[in-house]
């Protein structure tokens, strides 16, 4: 079979793709991927959050390349599995997350970062309020590792399926960000994820305060030259999101309604990443993974926790505009 219509987006993960067939089909790749998660939301809560958290970066890196997923879901274990350890040290959480966070800036020289920021997103996470599914400690590698297991088998069940059921699709096309955007995109990630880790572990460890990392990763991207509108999706839906979980937390609902809300945000966040806008793919993501994800207590407030993603877009807003700055006062001409 010939292959299908490229997906025109560049290869970032800031851009739906294209309509057509080819997004169709990942669709139907990917919605039997998170179906687990509404199974595991009702009958083991406790395991849909590491599932989930497997399973969106592998279905983000199907839309660059059939075999990505599953070299996405082995890196995303193997970084969880020592997550929580490091967590348990302000330095070494630090530098766990600076690396991620370098490799996935570097990553942008090459045009492959696809799947790149969900996966450090969840080992962001981990490493700040690691999920227990054992008796053991989780900042333990007995406590570890069944975490770890179930991220490698969200990402493993989504591989396959992308591997079976979208053969023949052509995926984005890989776009190397240039030299200074990727310098840029490599030193903001680093330095942002590196102090918002020592604040979340030096002061709020076992909390939600891995929200600000996960505001980084949702705002960043390595592209300056026309970043303005999705640099202001991604922020304006991931502030949105956060609102809306901040509100949730701050009514308290019963654990069924917390389960409603996985359920439906896992299937619609998959939806909404190959069909509607990235302002609706990042309010659902947000509202999602703080639903499902551990912390027990939050930070503060509710409105603490709006002001926190407020601060988060805002430092990474800040960032690109620079960036971008700096990109035209490079390539104009001298005179």
């Amino acid at each position: 079979m010939a292959p299908e219509g490229p997906l025109t987006a560049p290869d970032d993960g800031t851009e739906p793709p294209r309509p057509g067939s080819s997004r169709r089909r990942l669709l139907a790749a990917a919605l039997p991927a998170v179906a687990p998660v509404v199974v595991l939301a009702v009958v083991a809560p406790d395991y849909a959050m590491p599932y989930y958290l497997g399973m969106l970066p592998a279905t983000t890196a199907a839309l660059a390349s059939p075999r990505r997923p599953l070299v996405i879901a082995v890196l995303t274990a193997l970084l969880c599995l020592v997550a929580p350890l490091a967590g348990s040290e302000v330095w070494t959480a630090v530098l766990l997350i600076a690396v991620t966070s370098a490799a996935l800036g570097l990553a942008a020289a090459k045009g492959w970062t696809s799947g790149g920021a969900p996966a450090a997103t969840t080992v962001a996470i981990l490493t700040v309020a690691p999920v227990a599914l054992t008796d053991a400690d989780p900042r333990t590698l007995a406590g570890s590792w069944p975490v770890a297991l179930t991220v490698l088998a969200g990402g493993l069940w989504t591989a396959v399926l992308v591997a079976a059921l979208t053969g023949g699709v052509r995926r984005r096309p890989h776009v190397p960000a240039a030299r200074l955007e990727t310098a840029f995109y490599t030193a903001a990630l680093v330095l942002l994820t590196g102090v918002g880790t020592w604040w979340a572990v030096t002061y709020y460890p076992d909390t939600h305060s891995w929200w600000l990392l996960l505001t980084f990763y949702a705002v960043l991207v390595p592209r300056t030259g026309e970043i303005s509108s999705r640099a202001l999706a991604r922020a304006g839906g991931t502030v949105l999101g956060g609102c809306v979980a901040a509100g949730l937390a701050l009514l308290q609902p019963p654990d069924v309604v917390v389960t409603a809300v996985v359920a439906v945000g896992a299937v619609a966040t998959v939806v909404a990443y190959l069909a509607a806008p990235l302002w609706v793919f990042a309010a659902l993501l947000t509202v999602t993974v703080i639903a499902v994800a551990p912390g027990g207590p939050a930070v503060a407030g509710a409105g603490e926790r709006i002001l926190l993603t407020l601060v988060g877009a805002g430092a990474a807003a800040g960032v690109l505009v620079l960036a971008r700055v700096v990109r035209a006062a490079a390539v104009s001409p001298r005179g």
